[in-house]
C-alpha cells in the first residue's frame, strides 16, 4: 500500500486500546518491559538497490517542507506560536522532547491536537460506543462476507500471529479490521503496559503545566474518515496489509529513524517504497490509497488550517499533530503560509 501505512499508524492511537480490550489479555500483559526490534530498511536498499535509492532521495528532496519537525508561526502583532509534528508511539526514543520543543511546549497558553480529549479515557470510550455503527457491521453482513476464502484465510492466521482473537473482528468493517493491526504487537503491548505515547505525553506535559487544551478535530470526526471509504477501498487497503504484515516491525523502524532524523518527506514516501519492493499493489489498491490519502491527508489538513487560525489569531499556542500533516504543497505548513503566516524552521 503506498501511503497508507505511515498515516494508519499516526491515527491508530484512537482506537488500539479498544481492540486491545477484546483480545486476549495474555497477548498484552508481559511482566517484562515490551521491547520492540526491527531493521533499518533504507540502509538495505541502499547497499542492494542503488537505483531505488536515488529515487527515494530524489522525491523525498523534491518533497515541499519536507525537512524539520518543529515550525515557528508569526504574524504581525501576535506572540508566535508553533507547530511540531509527531509520532503515536511510546518508543523513549521519540517520546523525550527535544530541548528546543520542550521549552516550547512549556511557554505554550494553549497546545492544541488532534483530539482534545485525549486524557479523558471517559470520553474517548463513549465516543466509541456512540459512533460504533462507523466501526461495526448492524446490517447482518460481518468480515467473511466482504473478504474471499483466501483473504479470509490470510487475515485469521495474521490475527492468530497477533494473538488476537477472531471473534472479536468477525463484526468490524474492514477499515477497522484494518487498524486494529496497525501497531506492531510490541507496540501494543507497551501501551497497555503503560507506556505513553507521543501524542500523549505532550498532553500530560500540557495539562501540568497548566496550559488550554484544545482539539482540532472530533473522535466521530476521525473515525468518519475511514468510515467514508467504500467498502471496495477499505477491502483493498486491508487485504494490502495483510501482505505486508510481515514488514510492519522493519517498516515501524525505519519510521523511527527517518522521523528521529526529522525527515518527513522521507516518511511520506516510505510506504510507496515498501510497496513497490514488495511488488503486490492492485490497482484497486492504488485507487483506494489515493482516495484515503484524499480523506485522510488533504481534507484534514484544510479542516485542522482552518481551525487553527482562530487560536494562533491570540498567539501563543503549541500546535502538535501527526507529522504526515506537516509536509507538501497540501500540508500544514504550506496551509498556513498560504494563509497570511510567516513559518519558520525551527527544528
Amino acid at each position: 500500500m503506498k501511503l497508507a501505512r505511515p498515516l494508519i499508524i499516526l491515527l491508530a492511537l484512537t482506537i488500539t486500546l479498544l481492540f486491545a480490550s477484546l483480545a486476549n489479555e495474555s497477548a498484552f500483559a508481559r511482566p517484562a518491559v515490551p521491547v520492540c526490534h526491527g531493521k533499518n530498511l533504507l540502509e538495505e536498499l541502499e547497499a542492494k538497490d542503488p537505483k531505488a535509492w536515488q529515487t527515494f532521495l530524489q522525491n523525498e528532496q523534491a518533497t515541499p517542507n519536507g525537512k524539520g519537525l518543529l515550525w515557528k508561526i508569526e504574524r504581525p502583532g501576535v506572540p508566535p506560536s508553533f507547530l511540531y509534528g509527531t509520532i503515536h508511539m511510546s518508543d523513549e526514543r521519540l517520546t523525550t522532547l527535544p530541548g528546543p520543543v520542550a521549552d516550547r511546549l512549556d511557554q505554550a497558553k494553549t497546545v492544541v491536537l488532534e483530539i482534545g480529549e485525549i486524557l479523558d479515557e471517559k470520553k474517548m470510550a463513549g465516543a466509541v460506543i456512540k459512533n460504533l455503527p462507523m466501526l461495526m457491521f448492524t446490517d447482518g453482513r460481518t468480515i467473511e462476507s466482504v473478504l474471499s476464502a483466501d483473504e479470509l484465510k490470510l487475515l485469521k492466521t495474521r490475527l492468530s500471529q497477533r494473538h488476537m482473537p477472531y471473534i472479536a473482528s468477525r463484526m468490524m468493517k474492514p477499515w477497522f479490521v484494518m487498524l486494529s493491526m496497525a501497531l506492531p504487537v510490541c507496540e501494543m503491548q507497551r501501551q497497555k503496559a503503560g507506556f505513553k505515547a507521543l501524542d500523549v505525553t505532550i498532553a500530560q506535559t500540557a495539562q501540568k503545566n497548566g496550559s488550554r487544551i484544545v482539539g482540532l478535530e472530533t473522535v466521530r470526526e476521525q473515525f468518519a474518515a475511514f468510515a467514508g471509504l467504500s467498502l471496495a477501498d477499505q477491502k483493498a487497503l486491508l487485504v494490502g496489509s495483510l501482505h505486508r504484515a510481515s514488514m510492519l516491525n522493519d517498516q515501524i523502524e525505519t519510521m523511527k529513524h527517518l522521523y528521529l532524523q526529522r525527515r518527513t518527506g522521507a516518511l511520506w514516501h516510505l510506504s510507496r517504497l515498501m510497496s513497490d519492493k514488495q511488488a503486490r499493489t492492485s490497482e484497486q489498491e492504488n485507487t483506494a490509497v489515493r482516495n484515503f490519502e484524499t480523506r485522510l491527508l488533504t481534507k484534514r489538513n484544510k479542516v485542522m488550517s482552518q481551525r487553527a487560525q482562530p487560536l494562533l489569531a491570540k498567539g501563543n499556542v503549541f500546535i502538535a499533530v501527526g507529522a504526515l500533516h506537516l509536509p507538501g504543497e497540501k500540508g500544514l505548513v504550506s496551509l498556513l503560509q498560504k494563509a497570511g503566516y510567516k513559518l519558520s524552521l525551527v527544528y
